[in-house]
């Protein structure tokens, strides 16, 4: 009997527990979707310098943008899972807890249809070259962000720009069904740090990133052209590059081979002329 009444017991307390449980989640879900109709979407950007309004809740938010950490926030507009993850964790609130949690790695942060963040809604964290490996590793162990996946890198060439190159790093969390944008500016000599050992697939999309833009990648364990031939010249995706290149690629039927050779008709203009690339042409 003393056994059937401490196993009954204990049954009884395991019920409560999961009753509890679930009225935990349910209460924070409904504060959490409260929280978003009662206006998250109304949130505009601010500037690091901007005099401070937060109350008691957003002190550690605000020390970050006495930091000089520039912040900027807007809702996706997605319909929320019901679950209480989702509600605590869609793309406005992520953004917000990886500032919060880690606000020395952020250097920037943009959600919603602001700049190049507008696809899909996804949000973008700009950091710099020495904060750049501590971030994806957070961004890929961290209990609520688990971002496993690395989708792709690449980079974007602004010539216009001191720091020309944009590497742009797009990462996909499956347990959890979101996706984030890492972004790192950096000029024509300033190395970016290799994350081939936070996420093996980085490998061949460094060397990629390398051969078409010419961003070195320090630390990378073979860091070699791998679309381009061994012995090209120049980086075929920077503004800069002329679209006939430098070299042509033929078979020569006498050498009975394939040659490179310089070109007979090379392309006259090799740069841009941001003002009026029209006006030296003749009319």
């Amino acid at each position: 009997m003393k056994q059937a009444s401490s196993l009954l017991s204990k049954l009884q307390a395991s019920a409560k527990l999961q009753q509890n449980a679930a009225e935990s989640i349910r209460s924070f879900a409904a504060r959490a979707l409260g929280a978003q109709e009662s206006g998250l979407s109304s949130i505009l950007a601010e500037a690091a310098s901007a005099p401070s309004t937060s109350s008691g809740a957003d002190v550690q938010l605000q020390q970050t943008r006495n930091m000089g950490y520039a912040y900027a926030r807007k809702t996706s507009g997605k319909d929320y899972v019901a679950t209480a993850h989702a509600q605590a964790f869609g793309q406005t609130q992520l953004t917000d807890y990886i500032i919060k949690t880690v606000p020395k790695y952020v250097k920037m942060a943009v959600v919603g249809p602001a700049q190049s963040s507008v696809l899909y809604q996804e949000p973008t964290i700009y950091t710099t070259p020495e904060h750049l490996v501590p971030l994806m590793t957070f961004l890929r162990d961290h209990v609520n962000t688990q971002f496993k996946c690395l989708i792709d890198v690449t980079a974007v060439d602004f010539p216009e720009r001191a720091a020309r190159f944009e590497v742009v790093y797009h990462l996909l969390s499956p347990r959890w069904n979101n996706r984030i944008r890492v972004k790192v500016c950096v000029d024509e000599v300033t190395p970016v740090p290799t994350i081939s050992k936070v996420f093996n697939t980085a490998n061949w999309f460094e060397r990629e990133t390398w051969d078409m833009f010419g961003v070195f990648f320090t630390g990378h364990p073979d860091l070699r052209r791998i679309l381009s031939d061994y012995g090209f010249t120049g980086h075929p995706l920077r503004k800069d590059f002329p679209l006939s290149g430098y070299t042509e690629v033929r078979y020569d039927y006498g050498k009975k081979r394939v040659v490179s050779e310089p070109l007979e008709l090379t392309q006259e203009f090799r740069y841009f002329d941001f003002n009026s690339p029209w006006e030296t042409l003749n009319r």
